[in-house]
């Protein structure tokens, strides 16, 4: 996928997130398709968000999803009728794509009266995401392009996250830092002041702080799910999981396309222990995501903890077939192997996991106590030793008990 495709799909979705407002809870086949549309398959998002709209024609979300698509298929018509769809259940979100859809057919007056419409309207996205957006390249060198950016658009708050957008950009979150304590006395009551600030508490990786801004931007305002993922995320950071995954799940219950969030609360419940719901979200995310492979270990991961050693097998040989020459896979399937006491299997993987990266202490320590459940008592006490040179811990206790030392 190139840059400006990606930035096209990034644009379509930051868009389509800030239309969420009718509160209707999107079916399985509104999600596929919105899984589809970010794994740019655009053709098969068309294909299932049409059988979406065909079960509910009154969310706007699903036109908006499937304009995208047909924006990204070159089909421009048809994008455009499904913008003035969304705009007919609630006017004005689809303005941006209707601008979008102009500015690609030469249609550059229409483009840039809908780039007025959507700059005057509440889903308005900032300056430096429209003006980098490919659809607008042609119409840049345009008086009217120009003419438009000398009017006033934005708001203060609008204002200061691009100010701090830009201290970030350049990694100096202590400027922007500074920058916003020193706007605290103007956003007193803006909760995106505090979302803001709290964006910038994490990271400096000072959760506590991030927390309490978050929870002051949730006390102003409970309808924003950016608010409770990024307050999730600071809990999860902080080990406060039940915190975490009731946030994740208030974020997901009004954004339930935010997909990476079921990995994260999948966290969360293994951080409770409940390793079942987070099984759960896991297997629910590889529904539309099934050839990611972070999202694959850690599924098998969730049901190692769980106990359910087969199930932890199927997916790490899933993740052995696509990539052979993994040893992160080799440990993990060795440590399952182990578990299961099929000892020889174990010492093949974590050998070969070890072949692959030789200063692995966490492989080394599996290795060991996978011989000494064999009778190899004098290998084994040598691999743990390795297994401490290399930084493992773990390993010291099983030393001494093994090998008395």
């Amino acid at each position: 996928m190139n840059k400006g495709m990606k930035r096209i799909i990034v644009i379509g979705i930051s868009l389509l997130n800030a239309c969420m407002l009718s509160g209707q809870s999107p079916d399985q086949v509104y999600l596929k398709g919105m899984a589809a549309l970010q794994q740019d398959h655009p053709e098969e998002a068309v294909q299932v968000l049409t059988d979406a709209i065909e079960r509910n024609n009154a969310d706007e979300r699903y036109y908006l999803a499937r304009a995208d698509a047909f924006y990204k298929l070159g089909k421009f018509e048809l994008a455009g009728r499904d913008y003035d769809e969304a705009n007919s259940i609630y006017p004005e979100c689809g303005d941006l794509g209707l601008a979008r859809v102009f500015a690609a057919t030469g249609e550059d007056d229409k483009a840039i009266d809908y780039l007025k419409r959507h700059l005057q309207s509440e889903y308005r996205l900032a300056e430096s995401v429209i003006t980098k957006d490919p659809a607008f390249d042609k119409i840049q060198q345009k008086d009217e392009w120009y003419n438009l950016w000398q009017q006033e658009w934005y708001s203060d708050i609008e204002k200061a996250e691009a100010e701090v957008g830009y201290y970030l950009k350049k990694k100096d979150p202590e400027q922007a830092l500074e920058y916003l304590n020193d706007k605290l006395a103007s956003f007193q009551r803006e909760p995106r002041y505090y979302a803001l600030r709290a964006k910038v508490y994490a990271l400096k990786e000072n959760h506590a702080a991030a927390v309490a801004d978050y929870s002051m931007a949730l006390s102003l305002d409970k309808t924003d799910p950016e608010f409770y993922f990024g307050r999730g995320i600071a809990f999860l950071r902080s080990a406060k999981y039940r915190n975490a995954a009731d946030d994740f799940t208030k974020g997901l219950r009004a954004d339930p396309a935010r997909f990476d969030f079921y990995l994260e609360r999948a966290k969360a419940n293994a951080g409770l222990e409940d390793f079942n719901a987070a099984v759960s979200d896991v297997e629910l995310y590889l529904q539309y995501f099934s050839d990611d492979r972070q999202a694959t270990s850690l599924c098998g991961e969730m049901h190692f903890l769980n106990g359910d050693y087969i199930n932890a097998l199927k997916y790490f040989n899933k993740n052995l077939k696509a990539d052979p020459d993994n040893p992160e896979y080799y440990k993990a399937r060795g440590k399952t192997y182990l578990k299961t006491k099929t000892y020889t299997y174990a010492i093949n993987d974590l050998s070969m996991a070890l072949d692959l990266k030789p200063d692995d202490g966490e492989a080394w320590l599996y290795l060991g106590l996978a011989k000494y459940e064999t009778g190899e008592k004098e290998e084994a006490c040598s691999d743990l030793e390795k297994a401490q040179r290399y930084g493992n811990n773990l390993a010291v206790k099983f030393s001494i008990e093994y090998c008395g030392k």
